[in-house]
């Protein structure tokens, strides 16, 4: 299995520290530059002491760490609102999910199929009516992340093209990227507050008030907008530092990680002339400029540099093209030969998706958590293809979107009772319901849930409080028959990921280890091996799982304990270990329903909703025909 994912997500909230430390030193240069600057002035008037002055220094710190501070939280509350604040701050308008624009419709095709080939819950899309070209990702964490994209970028870029920019934005929802972006603003905001500060005094407030005085023998407001203005340009001045380290900060952490998302890109759609070409476009034909105020200070979270500035955030295109091409991009590369360009380098990237070799199927699926590779996209397209037009607009609105999630969860052995419920309890769906209910009841098991996750926009569009009555509903067509079957609660791990952290601001921790759930660890492989094995074959299926975590001769709940309640508070404790942990989970989990052979559907959807509680991707679909 490849731990790409988990290692990066790990890694993205270790860069936090780095940060901080990054933080503290352009905080403290500016500090001392600042107090430099003051008891520099002040000892041409007080003589030597007031080098040694502690009021001074003690005034500087105190002012300087209140105004800093105080920016970094305030930026900081300001972003881990969700990705949808940084789309509205740029200018973004959401796209409707029902949208009949043809551009829109790709745009949110290839979302929804990138989604459902990966695992990741489909993300709001938001257009910038720019004719620019570039896109962007925002958000904290993968359940809470949009994407963004010009109007240029929709319509100017083929398909191919598009969906390598879209592949190369996902890369950064997979791996941590735009947590690491969102905090690398919020730093750099409190480090220039000071410069920012001094400019609003020194070209501002001072003249203001220097322009104010001069009316009356005593008024000394024109000696105060005198000192405010020098004052403002030694606070401007020093600033300026923090300003310039700032901006490094943005540089050195962005750039490195525009050529891993690149080479993500052209790992996931095996085709690396739609990313070639789309930044080939960029650079000869069309601007990647936004023409926004926030542009500056989010520069770091676009596709390609939104503005001309020294320190480039993004490498240049040439170089990004040239390692492209050196992965295949022979439509591009043709037309590159001609042209000079600075030297390449090696083509880097993260690691490609393992551990697949031999095995097929639901295996391999639940193999690619965290990732995406050629052959889930094409699934994920011919499956929403494959949809009748009753369930496509259904997945794209609010009650249809509800009689989904009801008719995956109505009980085969007594339709009407969910009838009933939905007629009583939710009337305004009720004509979808009947629309889409019979057919839902011939789809797999995994395309049921598939088709639940096209519907979680719609369903987040219903809002906490509308939701959270819907939840209610759907909470008693589930227990209808008194009990939880296995399909029911991958609908409602589903829908806790995929939807209900969208409405939650917190992010979980991630930093125990199984060694600390080593009980926990046990009941989720003891009932993914008793899931559809019987006899030896269950214990078999325990060993292997237990094996792979590197646990011996430990007993095996029985099977009275193995239930979905005891399931459902496993994965509850588990989801707070670190994903590295998380990875040798669901490895063991994918070792134990391998034991002979094959994954059965219903062994993939308790994978998959442990992946869910987890909020760890695994694709929708477990691979076959559907």
């Amino acid at each position: 299995m490849s731990t790409d994912f988990f290692t990066s997500q790990d890694n993205a909230r270790r860069q936090t520290g780095r940060l901080v430390m990054l933080f503290v030193f352009g905080v403290a240069a500016t500090m001392v530059a600042l107090w430099a600057v003051i008891a520099g002035a002040m000892a041409t008037q007080v003589g030597a002491r007031a080098w040694a002055d502690p009021r001074i220094a003690g005034g500087v710190f105190v002012v300087v760490g209140a105004i800093v501070g105080i920016a970094t939280l305030v930026k900081l509350a300001q972003l881990s609102q969700g990705g949808s604040k940084i789309a509205e701050m740029l200018g973004g308008v959401p796209v409707d999910p029902t949208t009949r624009d043809p551009g829109e419709r790709q745009l949110l095709n290839i979302v929804e199929e990138m989604s459902i080939a990966s695992g990741v819950p489909v993300p709001p899309v938001y257009v910038l009516e720019d004719q620019s070209v570039n896109a962007f990702a925002a958000g904290p964490d993968p359940s809470r992340s949009v994407i963004g994209v010009t109007r240029g970028c929709m319509e100017l870029l083929s398909r191919d093209e598009l969906q390598g920019v879209i592949a190369h934005e996902y890369s950064h929802i997979f791996h941590g990227d735009t947590r690491i972006n969102a905090r690398t603003t919020a730093v750099i905001a409190g480090i220039m507050a000071v410069g920012l500060l001094g400019f609003i005094m020194f070209r501002h407030v001072g003249p203001a008030l220097a322009r104010s005085g001069g009316r009356g023998r005593k008024n000394n407001g024109a000696a105060v907008g005198v000192a405010i203005v020098l004052i403002g340009l030694a606070f401007w001045a020093i600033g300026s530092l923090g300003m310039l380290f700032g901006r490094l900060i943005q540089a050195a952490i962005s750039r490195q990680r525009e050529f891993l998302a690149d080479a993500a890109a052209v790992q996931y759609t095996r085709n690396p002339d739609g990313i070639a070409g789309a930044l080939a476009k960029i650079r000869d034909h069309y601007s990647g400029r936004i023409e926004n105020a926030h542009a500056s200070e989010l520069n770091h979270f676009f596709f390609c540099s939104s503005l001309n500035t020294l320190f480039a955030t993004h490498p240049p295109i040439d170089e990004r093209i040239g390692r492209i091409v050196a992965m295949g991009a022979a439509k591009v590369g043709a037309s590159e030969a001609a042209r000079p360009r600075s030297g390449t380098g090696a083509p880097t990237g993260r690691p490609a998706a393992g551990g697949t070799a031999g095995l097929a199927g639901a295996t391999a699926a639940i193999a690619q958590a965290g990732t995406l590779d050629a052959e889930s996209i094409a699934r994920a397209r011919a499956f929403r293809e494959s949809l009748s037009p009753d369930f496509a607009e259904a997945a794209r609105d609010p009650e249809g979107a509800r009689a989904i999630c009801y008719a995956v969860a109505r009980q085969p052995s007594n339709p009407a009772a969910c009838e009933s419920l939905v007629r009583q309890s939710d009337p305004e769906c009720l004509a979808a319901y009947l629309r889409v209910a019979p057919a839902i009841a011939a789809l797999r098991p995994d395309a049921q849930l598939a088709l639940v996750d096209l519907a979680a926009p719609a369903l987040g569009q219903l809002g906490a409080s509308r939701y959270g009555r819907f939840r209610e509903i759907l909470a008693h067509a589930v227990r209808g028959d008194g009990r939880i079957d296995l399909r029911e609660w991958a609908l409602v791990k589903s829908l806790e990921r995929h939807v209900e952290r969208r409405f939650t601001r917190g992010v979980a921790p991630a930093r125990g280890s199984l060694a600390q759930h080593e009980a926990e660890a046990r009941m989720v492989i003891a009932i993914v091996a008793g899931v559809t094995h019987s006899g030896d074959g269950v214990a078999r299926s325990f060993e292997l799982g237990l094996a792979a975590i590197g646990l011996r001769g430990a007993d095996m709940p029985s099977a009275s304990t193995r239930t979905l309640d005891a399931l459902n508070a496993a994965t509850k404790s588990l989801a707070g270990i670190a994903f590295t942990e998380r990875a040798r989970l669901l490895h063991a989990c994918a070792a134990a329903a391998a034991h002979d052979g094959e994954v059965s559907i219903d062994e993939f959807l308790v994978v998959r909703a442990v992946a869910d509680a987890l909020d760890v991707p695994v694709p929708a679909l477990a691979g076959g025909p559907q």
